[in-house]
């Protein structure tokens, strides 16, 4: 359930900064679409999350030989990564005015996107490589302390608070100028760079050690959890109020996602909807709920693929709307049909692609020949 919302969450983000743009600045749309966006800006730091716990619960207690995991873990994701690199070039090939498809102009630019990330949304990707490549020396570092979990949170929540803090207050790329190269090359791409984001394996990795202790606490606590959700949501809008109408920061500035108070907040509603994850895990197999539990676990499943084939959906989702061009408040009545058919559309595009021998890679999907062969063989047979 967890995966098929926050990757709903993820469209919805992009929908509303779309809607956002056209706005008047500092109009009211304006200022309830940054507050709104802000709202679902927890999704990248959830995924991690997710990610985390779910690696450090398949292996810290699991014996495994470190080059049959990269092969495993990097392989499914390097192949979509350089993948749908070229496809986004070859998309963009199809609508931007100019577009160079000469060899000597696309392969330098597609080499440097593979080294950057910086088609669309793949700096996801980017990040979860060198996860997997330094995830060996993580398993080792969470097992010497173990009994110093609690220190170790902490720290890295502290770490994690303060390289925000810099990001947002002191970090503007066309301002700041080093007379190292590196530094310049870090600052510039530090989101797509795993030190921006520790805290959000390290949280995984504790939560995986300590899942059944944590998991009771919440769910004990189930006043605690909702009420905290709620107060950093209006803590969170506080922040915006205070960062845009005080400090005058601009709008991108004020509702980017690495600022200091999304770490505690996209915590927060994490553990809140892990929380709800459990309470539908409990009803999702009763008669009433079988076909919503089929519709979620759908969603959930083709997540990934959702993820990719996002930017596909929404471009042409968005082009519609200027089609349509509806004016004033009904023009903000399509942002629900935006984000429901972008939705729709990329979880189609990626079952479809899920169940193409060999292009099901390129939605982090194996293709297991055998298994379709033996299929195939059992039922001539029968």
């Amino acid at each position: 359930m967890m995966r098929a919302f926050v990757i709903f969450s993820v469209i919805l983000v992009h929908t509303l900064a779309f809607f956002d743009v056209q706005a008047t600045p500092g109009s009211i749309s304006n200022l309830g679409l940054d507050m709104l966006t802000m709202n679902f800006h927890f999704t990248r730091e959830t995924f991690m999350l997710i990610t985390g716990v779910v690696l450090f619960y398949t292996y810290y207690d699991r014996q495994h030989a470190i080059l049959s995991f990269w092969r495993k873990r990097i392989t499914l994701i390097a192949i979509p990564y350089v993948a749908w690199t070229a496809i986004y070039y070859a998309f963009e090939g199809t609508y931007v005015p100019g577009f160079s498809w000469a060899p000597a102009v696309l392969l330098p630019k597609f080499g440097a996107s593979l080294l950057s990330a910086n088609m669309f949304f793949l700096y996801f990707l980017m990040v979860s490589m060198q996860f997997y490549v330094l995830f060996p020396l993580a398993l080792k570092f969470m097992k010497k302390v173990e009994n110093h979990l609690g220190w170790v949170f902490a720290v890295s929540f502290v770490i994690e608070v303060a390289i925000l803090y810099v990001n947002q207050v002191y970090i503007d790329p066309a301002q700041w100028k080093f007379s190292s190269p590196f530094i310049n090359l870090l600052i510039h791409h530090r989101d797509e760079l795993i030190f921006t984001y520790q805290f959000w394996f390290i949280a995984g990795a504790i939560i995986s050690i300590k899942y059944a202790q944590i998991r009771d606490w919440v769910w004990s606590h189930t006043k605690l959890v909702l009420g905290a959700v709620v107060l950093m949501v209006l803590l969170l809008w506080a922040t915006y109020f205070l960062t845009h109408q005080v400090f005058h920061f601009v709008d991108w500035i004020a509702v980017d996602t690495l600022q200091p108070i999304m770490v505690p907040y996209s915590l927060v509603v994490s553990i809140g909807l892990w929380f709800i994850g459990m309470k539908w895990a409990r009803v999702r197999a009763t008669a009433n709920m079988r076909r919503t539990s089929r519709i979620i676990q759908f969603f959930g499943g083709v997540s990934f693929g959702i993820f990719l084939f996002q930017p596909l959906a929404l471009h042409y989702t968005e082009a519609i709307d200027y089609h349509v061009h509806w004016h004033g408040f009904a023009h903000y009545l399509l942002i629900p049909f935006t984000a429901i058919g972008s939705y729709v559309l990329s979880a189609v595009g990626a079952y479809v692609v899920s169940k193409i021998p060999y292009l099901s890679y390129i939605v982090g999907e194996k293709t297991n020949l055998r298994r379709r062969v033996d299929k195939a063989s059992a039922t001539q047979t029968v």
